[in-house]
């Protein structure tokens, strides 16, 4: 448990969730360091199966709710809003495990942007969040762009890359992802401008939250 932040105003927690690859993260990142704020990315949490062999963890479908952690990501949610400083898991999406004895600090502060491809799925986060977003991206702008993160960041193959898709990423979104979109306070497209898009989930956390020396 991490250490608790001197008195501040209320910890705005926000959900962002859309398709894989819909520039979740990227914006988040983006919106958190204009508000001083944090992210913390879902796929982190995924559960953790480290006693299996390589082949059988690259098998393993996150997509789906089952393959979250959330008992341990509503835990830290919770210490977060309550103004405690978190350790986050650290995930090696190239060898598809948890990494052992390494955590990632994440400041105590007074906003947090939860983004994940469920992150609206799960009732018991939806609960945490004072705002819920959901940016859409197409099914085309969002495979071209999981192929070039997948090659250049997780060492994964074509095959490999179109083999997931078709068998997890996109039956899980159609089964999951798109109805948890009935929960979303604000829908934002990000097939092209990612600036505006930004600036829109920018505009609608300060709306919610007033944030001091937000630029």
């Amino acid at each position: 448990m991490g250490s608790t932040a001197p008195f501040q105003e209320k910890v705005c927690i926000v959900g962002l969730a859309g398709p894989s690859c819909s520039g979740k993260s990227t914006i988040a990142k983006h919106v958190a360091s204009r508000l001083n704020g944090c992210v913390i990315s879902m796929e982190c949490y995924a559960v953790e199966m480290n006693h299996l062999a390589l082949e059988k963890r690259a098998q393993l479908d996150h997509d789906a709710p089952h393959g979250t952690d959330v008992k341990l990501l509503e835990s830290d949610i919770r210490d977060y809003a309550a103004g405690k400083a978190i350790e986050a898991p650290i995930y090696d999406f190239a060898e598809h495990l948890r990494v052992s004895g390494r955590r990632n600090h994440i400041p105590a502060g007074s906003l947090l942007i939860v983004e994940g491809i469920l992150a609206l799925h799960f009732a018991q986060l939806r609960r945490h969040f004072n705002l819920s977003i959901y940016l859409e991206a197409s099914d085309d702008v969002c495979l071209h762009r999981r192929k070039v993160r997948d090659i250049t960041e997780r060492q994964r193959s074509v095959d490999f890359i179109l083999w997931q898709y078709d068998n997890s990423v996109l039956p899980a979104a159609r089964e999951y992802l798109l109805p948890s979109k009935s929960y979303a306070d604000l829908v934002l497209e990000n097939n092209s401008d990612l600036a505006t898009a930004e600036q829109s989930l920018y505009d609608a956390i300060n709306k919610k939250h007033a944030f001091v020396g937000a630029r």
